[in-house]
């Protein structure tokens, strides 16, 4: 029994710091916190909207709220963490839930508030979202307005595992209206939600053993290096590089690019690409002179 009055002790201090911080930084957004134990003391993560607001000037206010939590809840050597909802704050429920009650503190028409959080919500991708404003809205008598819209899950251990829940109050002249906001979430997982993998039909191929005819090889003309000594500016000792180099005809010479006969040792970029330019003509005169004879 002694583990369980532990447990129930523990969860009631929980319940207990988080109704206080609700109260305390009211205005700032506040979308929830965790407890952790460490070696040091106790980590405390809150997660709010602005958090300038929390921290104070100079950090004044977030001292005051862990010397507030440490005397009024006995918790050894609190340290509070402050992290910024961001891009996320529309998918936090317990957020859109202080904001709409702001907006209808602000005066805002109960149904345009409502109708403006929803679609926040669902830009954001939401899967769905349902919000439940109650108390005196247009008269006298109480009654209850619920705005829904996409895929809302009630009952069930679903409920705890993929809907969000928040709660706030518009404190007004006629009264209090009751904010409630319920969101799921874009990676909640539905039950019902079955992904199925066909297996794709392994076809059996037959290889047909077919007899390829090699087609007729024609003998490569050769033009002899030799024939560049036709064009203007490349003389016999540029032929000889290129022969020390192995090029011994014209068409070894034609599959190569400029850079290539820059390597050349002794060759320019300018004597390269003279011959590269020259050297198609070359070789079509090479080939009807061979034609003819």
């Amino acid at each position: 029994m002694a583990s369980e009055r532990k447990f129930i002790r523990e969860n009631t201090k929980r319940s207990l710091i988080k109704k206080f911080l609700l109260e305390e930084i009211e205005g700032a957004g506040f979308g929830g916190m965790s407890i952790q134990r460490t070696p040091i003391g106790t980590r405390i993560n809150i997660l709010v909207e602005r958090p300038g607001m929390v921290i104070g000037k100079g950090g004044s206010k977030i001292k005051e709220l862990t010397e507030n939590i440490q005397n009024k809840f006995n918790v050894d050597n609190p340290q509070i963490e402050i992290q910024e909802a961001g891009a996320s704050a529309p998918l936090n429920a317990q957020i859109m839930a202080e904001k709409l009650a702001e907006a209808l503190e602000r005066g805002w028409h109960f149904r345009r508030a409502g109708h403006s959080t929803v679609r926040r919500i669902m830009n954001a991708g939401a899967k769905g979202c349902q919000i439940i404003i109650s108390g005196k809205l247009t008269g006298a008598r109480h009654r209850t307005e619920k705005f829904t819209e996409g895929h809302v899950k009630y009952c069930g251990e679903i409920v705890k595992e993929i809907m969000d829940e928040g709660f706030a109050t518009a404190k007004l002249k006629a009264g209090v209206l009751g904010v409630k906001v319920r969101i799921m979430k874009p990676d909640a997982k539905l039950p019902d939600e079955i992904k199925l993998k066909i297996r794709e039909k392994e076809e059996v191929k037959i290889e047909e053993k077919k007899i390829e005819k090699k087609p007729e090889t024609k003998p490569k003309k050769i033009t002899d290096i030799k024939k560049l000594a036709e064009i203007q500016g490349v003389g016999p000792s540029v032929i000889k590089k290129l022969e020390k180099a192995k090029i011994t005809s014209l068409e070894d010479l034609y599959e190569m690019d400029v850079d290539s006969v820059i390597s050349i040792k002794g060759i320019g970029k300018k004597t390269a690409e003279i011959i590269i330019k020259k050297l198609k003509k070359l070789i079509e005169e090479g080939n009807q002179d061979g034609s003819e004879g």
